[in-house]
């Protein structure tokens, strides 16, 4: 089976969003599987993009984005 070809990115994170990661990352664990920060990050851009092209976008998000 062909491995998937993958990109390598490194972001900034603040340290409370590195906590939030931590928190989902636990959170969304089970003793049988547990999640990753990076695997949190993953599925936040599918959720986001499943999000934009919906035009299901949070007007929270919008806001938080802006005051950026």
């Amino acid at each position: 089976m062909a491995k998937k070809k993958t990109k390598r990115l490194q972001v900034v994170v603040t340290e409370e969003q590195d906590a939030l990661l931590t928190k989902t990352a636990y959170q969304l664990s089970s003793p049988e599987r547990l999640l990753s920060k990076s695997e949190v990050v993953r599925l936040g851009i599918e959720m986001l993009n499943q999000a934009v092209e919906e035009g299901k976008l949070s007007e929270d998000i919008l806001k938080t984005l802006e005051a950026e």
